[in-house]
């Protein structure tokens, strides 16, 4: 390794040599002694540098000693480094202090900032700029201040590209990738990591890799998101491969498939805490693997009162960097109290939803699938109308066919998984969501033979019972079926179990009754012609003679909902009679 012909002036130059012994696996600190032995400031520099790049032993001397000197470029490059690393400290930690420290180390980088703008300009002076906008980044980030933090980065990045120099213009990229991720802005995140990708040399990869699947799973992009994740805990160890798996499982637990198992990973220093929510996903899969049905329905409840719990404990004080965290808490809640049967406090919950981050992809489907729910139910409030949850997911779902990264038949999958019934209106409805036709399934065809899932045919008297639930019926009791069928019911009971992923499923037949209220309360001849539809092919209920003691419920279910075809009731008539029916 020869240092002494090596142009220590031009970036470009030391950078490309430095990446070329990387490439020969010459060990960072041997690179570092031999420029430190050159014993010249352009040369201490230099070392100080790759030093801090790769993280050697020497790097605590070396920037002790870069602060000590006179040397203006010296100093200040010693004093970005140093800042940067306080300032990550500082981000770690939090606390009442956080906001005074920021602002003093602000003040130290301002001041360097304006002693190189001084200086005559050269590649050293621009890296010794870039070192300061980094930190300067970072402490905006701090202070939530995402547009600042991204400006910093983005003239760092700016600085790095004038020069050629492949190494600072990789660490600026870096940088400027994670503003972006912490500010939610997932669709250019995804698109500059996919970028940074085709770049020969990457700085903090690894990190790269995990933001990037994080804003895939947001958009809707399970699949891809899983294999980057799992590349990546193939090729890395330690706390990234732990991140790595702790994200899967997380996400696994998110979209009902898997995670219900294991331990989670302790929140590292630093990290958001995220194990609260792999909790609460696993509170709310354990509520809907139980049936809705005789004592069972009891344990469902107590699981669903679970996932409130957690989530009471952990919602945060909805500040920018939580938001997604802030969103997905409510929405578990108002998804717990609608599977409670609690429909005010869901309406209360959702209610209280600030005005939902566009790029939120998966939190924006699943919360306005809880709201469409509610606006389909009996007990929904005034202002919770079937058209407006309908326009917004409309929108969700026609912004995510236009972004290149977002999936939306993925954003469906998950809004079915937690919200069939919505699901199911969004492919019923006139000019249906094309990602959603696979929720047809969950809907029952009942009348002299009673069909759902495509496979499931049901025994009339549990058919009926399947119905009146699916209209929030509570019917606390098993007997209702058994009379006339004592085996057959009990197995289908069991055929409505599916295994999804790694989870068990408890699958809720969605009732044509609930379809056609919701189209029927648009003030519109096509969505009325909708449900006449609707009804025709699945029917209203299930045709038996068999003794059923609900038989009544249902026969005043069929009249008015006929009565509502026939524009003799209104929807609110409709609603008056289904709670005084109950």
């Amino acid at each position: 390794m020869d240092v002494h012909g090596i142009d220590l002036g031009s970036s470009q130059i030391f950078q490309d040599w430095f990446l070329e012994q990387l490439e020969d696996s010459i060990p960072p600190e041997k690179i570092v002694e031999a420029l430190e032995a050159l014993g010249t400031t352009e040369a201490y520099i230099r070392a100080l540098i790759v030093s801090y790049w790769r993280t050697t032993p020497q790097m605590e001397r070396l920037i002790k000693h870069g602060l000590s000197m006179s040397d203006v470029v010296a100093n200040e490059t010693a004093k970005g480094f140093a800042v940067y690393r306080r300032s990550i400290k500082i981000l770690q930690e939090g606390g009442p202090q956080m906001h005074v420290r920021v602002a003093e180390m602000r003040g130290a980088l301002d001041f360097a900032l304006d002693r190189l703008s001084k200086l005559p300009m050269s590649d050293l002076v621009m890296e010794a700029q870039i070192g300061i906008y980094i930190p300067l980044s970072v402490l905006a980030l701090n202070e939530q201040d995402f547009d600042q933090a991204i400006r910093f980065a983005s003239q760092a990045l700016f600085i790095a590209e004038e020069m050629n120099a492949a190494v600072s213009t990789a660490r600026a990229r870096a940088i400027l990738i994670s503003c972006h991720s912490t500010a939610g802005h997932v669709e250019t995140t995804a698109a500059l990591v996919q970028d940074d990708r085709k770049k020969g040399f990457r700085y903090s990869w690894r990190y790269t890799e995990l933001v990037l699947a994080n804003s895939l799973y947001i958009l809707g992009n399970y699949v891809e998101a899983e294999s980057i994740l799992t590349s990546l805990a193939e090729r890395t160890d330690g706390a990234y491969q732990v991140r790595a798996h702790s994200m899967m499982q997380r996400n696994a637990a998110l979209w009902g498939i898997g995670g219900l198992t294991g331990e989670v990973p302790p929140t590292a220093l630093g990290e958001e805490p995220f194990g609260w929510i792999t909790e609460a996903m696993r509170a709310l899969m354990m509520a809907t693997a139980t049936p809705r049905e005789g004592k069972e329905a009891e344990e469902r409840a107590a699981h669903f009162a679970t996932a409130l719990h957690i989530c009471e404990q952990s919602d945060d004080d909805g500040l920018r960097i939580y938001q997604w965290q802030h969103v997905f808490a409510r929405w578990v809640r108002a998804t717990a109290y609608l599977g409670r049967g609690e429909f005010s406090s869901a309406a209360g919950v959702l209610e209280r939803l600030d005005a939902l981050p566009d790029e939120m992809f998966d939190v924006r489907v699943l919360s306005l699938g809880a709201g469409l729910e509610l606006a389909l139910s009996w007990a929904a409030p005034e202002d919770f109308s079937v058209a407006k949850f309908e326009s917004k997911l409309r929108k969700v779902f026609a912004e995510a066919e236009k972004i290149r990264y977002a999936s939306a038949p993925g954003l469906a999958k998950l809004l079915q998984r937690w919200h069939p019934t919505a699901a199911a209106y969004l492919a019923l409805m006139p000019d249906p969501i094309t990602a959603c036709a696979f929720a047809v399934r969950n809907v029952m065809k009942v009348g002299q033979q009673n069909l759902v899932f495509d496979d499931v045919t049901l025994p009339p008297v549990y058919a009926c019972d399947l119905v009146l639930r699916a209209l929030d019926f509570d019917l606390r009791r098993d007997f209702s079926f058994i009379q006339s069928d004592l085996g057959g019911s009990r197995r289908k009971k069991k055929d409505l179990l599916q295994q999804v992923g790694e989870v068990t499923l408890w699958r809720q037949p969605v009732s044509a009754v609930r379809i056609a209220y919701g189209l029927l309360s648009h003030r519109n001849d096509v969505y009325h012609f909708r449900a006449r539809s609707v009804l025709a092919t699945y029917g209203i209920r299930p045709t038996t003679t068999a003794i059923y003691p609900m038989m009544g419920t249902l026969e005043a279910v069929e009249r008015a909902t006929r009565d509502l075809l026939e524009g003799n009731l209104t929807p609110k008539g409709l609603t008056r009679k289904m709670l005084e029916a109950q």
